[in-house]
């Protein structure tokens, strides 16, 4: 029987490297740009620099699709406008942080915090995908990787606050551990891979249109693009319709939702 183009291991490979190639690229760069954004250079730079960032989140935009796993879509009073929090630039850096923290309102701090307890979900799910006997070896490979590329954003994002390393988001974990163990086949488990890379971008496209700080929408905005890659080569690797993962207009829809 033939394999689905996008099954074949050369072809997902070349996805995959295509995906650790966005994600490279904006990690490379992630803290000069947030430091040209937010910090120095001159009015030129910033808005270079935020236009690259808006470039970034409107092309993620066109590839996010829309997902059945959710736990709820983000409520715009889960993240109502804060006072300036804790978090200063002024603080030292954490723990493997290039600089310190960003300044920001309480309400995106609670929502950095938020998103990091999902990256660290999500690299949690990938190793659950990775025992399970199931997947594909080439799908294995590929899972490696992009629970290396949730790892980085987690700790980019714990550095934005300069904190010390979030647990799992609970509520995920629970939701995701016991589909992905008790998944017999391949496909099964790409799909829940795949719904939560959805959930993810999602996420990420809802929090660009409330987060109040520069520096920290530009994080979104960088680490947005990589999930939505993942959701595409997972998208293809199931033979699925274009439409599915590039819908003719994005919603926030499947966004995770923290209550």
């Amino acid at each position: 029987m033939k394999l689905p183009s996008a099954k074949r291991p050369d072809r997902l490979r070349s996805l995959t490297d295509h995906a650790d190639l966005v994600h490279r690229d904006g990690m490379a760069t992630i803290h000069h740009d947030l430091e040209v954004a937010h910090f120095d250079g001159s009015d030129a730079d910033r808005l270079a620099s935020r236009r690259q960032f808006l470039t970034r989140a409107g092309t993620a935009a066109l590839t996010v699709g829309a997902v059945s796993l959710s736990l709820g879509s983000l409520a715009s009073s889960a993240w109502a406008q804060g006072t300036m929090g804790s978090t200063s630039t002024t603080a030292a850096a954490g723990p493997g942080c290039a600089s310190g923290p960003v300044s920001m309102t309480a309400s995106d701090e609670q929502l950095v915090v938020f998103a990091e307890s999902v990256e660290r979900a999500a690299v949690a799910a990938y190793g659950l995908a990775q025992d399970n006997p199931a997947l594909d070896p080439a799908a294995r490979e590929s899972a490696r990787i992009f629970a290396t590329h949730h790892t980085d954003h987690a700790e980019a994002l714990r550095c934005l606050v300069a904190g010390t390393e979030q647990a799992p988001n609970q509520a995920l974990v629970d939701a995701l551990a016991p589909q992905i163990t008790d998944a017999r086949t391949d496909d099964a488990i790409i799909e829940i891979l795949r719904q939560i890379e959805a959930g993810a971008a999602a996420t990420y496209l809802f929090a660009l249109g409330v987060l109040e700080t520069a520096a920290v929408a530009g994080a979104a905005s960088t680490i947005l693009p990589v999930e939505a890659q993942h959701e595409v080569v997972w998208s293809q690797y199931l033979g699925l319709p274009v439409a599915t993962y590039v819908p003719a207009f994005q919603t926030t829809d499947g966004a995770f939702s923290p209550a």
